[in-house]
């Protein structure tokens, strides 16, 4: 019987060891189990509220729409404002406007403007956001686009730049934060609501190296330093950011052709799509008709007055006299002292204030044409037509750049006609031109436009013969690079007014095969003359090059053509001059 007891008593303290050693050798990879867990539900929020944030970026001018009827008024790339401060019940919206011009702000995630519900960390913790003054959608920055840096720099859990930001083409423009669990030190309120409605950045984030992650930079275009790296016992912070890359080239890309918004080769007057360039241009061009002697207005300077934020504010553009290359100039009160326009408002500018709102030429007054690359305000809004604070011309006018022939800057005396005085006009590819503006593409290498300074020079947008006529420095252009050039022709003896080129310095071919037909006298050829071709004819024949009429232009100048077009051959030139376009 004792033998049996203490059988028994053996069996079961074998029993709890090994059930001990189990429990020992389960625990680890339970506990690893449940981080795993905590760390899988953590990924999932952050990516779901990187996925709400950059869907907001590219369908901005949707989530805003302005006018009467509601309209897209503004371009896409901005990024909500956090909320930093909602009444229970309204948690989880975007502050209205949240902070300084270019200042970068941080607070909870505005799951609710998102439509989504509020995505939490893997301790069940709201997430956090911060974003770039750059980027943020109001007060908005003077410029959006592509070549706009972020303003964090991520840094290693030594305090080494390692993960991001070191230069300025990979600065995030926002991040998102999961706070994870309290730690020591950290009192975290709750007053109701889904997230706490605690909007202190302090008790949820953290910092080491001297860095702090609840505090951003608060100076204009400032640089916020954050840190990164595994939870510890006085640092959890877990972060996901935003690169100004996925914004414009995955996102804002797949737009239907936004490119057209800013440039359209195809352009045809105001049905067409928003083509910034063209419009612009055909503001200066409605500025040229509208005063006696059909000269266009000065340029602004390429390097631009004035202080961070505000480098590229409207007031900056301001024509300025004797200047013939720069930049668009968006109020035109020293041109128009000189020729005073009759163009809407501009009656109105006084001399002794060039900076008042009735010298501004954009305007959609002025330029009915201008109010689709505009923006907010508009007519329909009982606004002024004074400003253009979010529209296309806002946000990209630093890739635009105009240039106006020596025979059309202001002066008391008729504009050239480039058909007569040719050196008196730009040239582009054998073409003249009144004057021409010009989109810069996206950077090539060696350019580099991360900085106020570096967007004030002309070599970081231009190329070649481009480049020297926007430095002044000759009075020919050329299609080079990535540069767009739109062009005016100025009035002529025999066409009046001027002319928008929306595509300039490729060949007109429907024009200039024109010209050849209207030397057509019955069967005979009034190209030539004299025993040779008509220079007029030879310099048509030339601008086809390139157009699919061109060997039947060559053939209309060439024997037996010249001495009679009866002839199969002749007949077929015709046939192809009259469909070329």
């Amino acid at each position: 019987m004792h033998r049996q007891s203490g059988a028994a008593l053996l069996i079961l303290l074998l029993a709890l060891i090994l059930g001990g050693l189990t429990w020992l050798l389960q625990r680890p990879a339970t506990r690893a189990a449940a981080f795993s867990a905590r760390d899988k539900a953590t990924d999932g929020a952050l990516a779901e509220a990187k996925e709400a944030l950059l869907g907001y970026a590219a369908a901005y001018p949707e989530y805003t729409q302005r006018g009467a009827p509601p309209r897209t008024a503004f371009v896409p790339g901005h990024l909500p404002c956090p909320d930093t401060g909602s009444a229970l019940g309204n948690e989880g919206a975007e502050a209205g406007t949240c902070g300084a011009k270019g200042v970068t702000v941080i607070g909870h995630f505005p799951w609710r403007s998102l439509g989504i519900p509020p995505p939490r960390d893997g301790s069940g913790e709201c997430l956090w956001y911060a974003v770039s003054g750059n980027y943020k959608a109001n007060p908005k920055a003077d410029l959006v686009n592509p070549d706009i840096p972020g303003q964090f720099q991520i840094y290693n859990a030594d305090g080494t730049l390692e993960i991001a930001g070191s230069t300025p083409e990979t600065r995030p423009v926002a991040v998102l934060f999961a706070p994870g669990p309290a730690l020591p030190g950290q009192n975290r309120s709750h007053q109701g609501g889904e997230c706490r409605l605690d909007y202190d950045a302090r008790q949820f984030l953290e910092g080491r190296q001297g860095i702090d992650n609840s505090t951003p930079d608060r100076s204009a275009e400032g640089l916020t330093r954050l840190i990164a790296g595994p939870p510890g016992p006085s640092f959890n912070d877990r972060m996901l950011w935003i690169r100004r890359e996925e914004i414009f080239e995955r996102r804002i890309a797949r737009r239907p052709q936004p490119q057209l918004a800013l440039f359209d080769a195809n352009y045809s007057g105001n049905n067409a799509p928003a083509a910034l360039t063209q419009r612009v241009a055909s503001c200066l061009a409605r500025f040229g008709d509208m005063n006696r002697w059909n000269r266009l207005p000065w340029a602004a300077p390429a390097s631009l007055g004035g202080s961070a934020p505000d480098k590229f504010t409207n007031v900056n553009f301001a024509d300025r006299s004797n200047l013939s290359a720069g930049r668009p100039p968006f109020a035109v009160g020293r041109s128009q002292q000189v020729l005073q326009s009759t163009l809407g408002s501009l009656g109105h500018c006084p001399s002794t204030n060039l900076s008042h709102a009735a010298c501004r030429l954009l305007r959609s007054d002025n330029c009915p044409e201008f109010l689709a690359v505009a923006g907010y305000p508009t007519p329909d809004d009982g606004a002024t037509h004074q400003d253009s604070p979010d529209g296309w011309w806002e946000k990209w006018k630093d890739h635009l750049f105009y240039v106006v022939a020596p025979g059309f800057t202001p002066a008391t005396q008729d504009a050239a006609d480039c058909e007569q005085e040719p050196g008196q006009c730009l040239e582009i590819n054998g073409q003249a031109y009144a004057a021409a503006l010009i989109f810069a593409g996206a950077p090539l290498p060696g350019q580099s436009r991360n900085s106020s300074s570096e967007r004030m020079n002309p070599e970081n947008y231009l190329e070649g013969k481009n480049l020297l006529a926007v430095q002044g420095k000759r009075n020919e252009l050329e299609l080079a690079g990535n540069d767009q050039i739109a062009c005016l022709k100025g009035p002529t003896a025999t066409s009046p007014g001027f002319k928008l080129v929306p595509n300039c310095g490729n060949p007109d071919c429907e024009q200039e095969s024109g010209k050849l037909l209207a030397r057509i006298a019955g069967h005979g050829n009034l190209c030539h003359t004299g025993g040779s071709v008509l220079p007029a004819c030879l310099q048509a024949q030339a601008k086809l090059a390139g157009c699919a009429c061109q060997d039947a232009a060559t053939r209309f100048i060439s024997p037996p053509c010249l001495d009679s077009l009866n002839p199969a051959a002749c007949q077929a030139a015709i046939q192809s001059l009259e469909t070329c376009r």
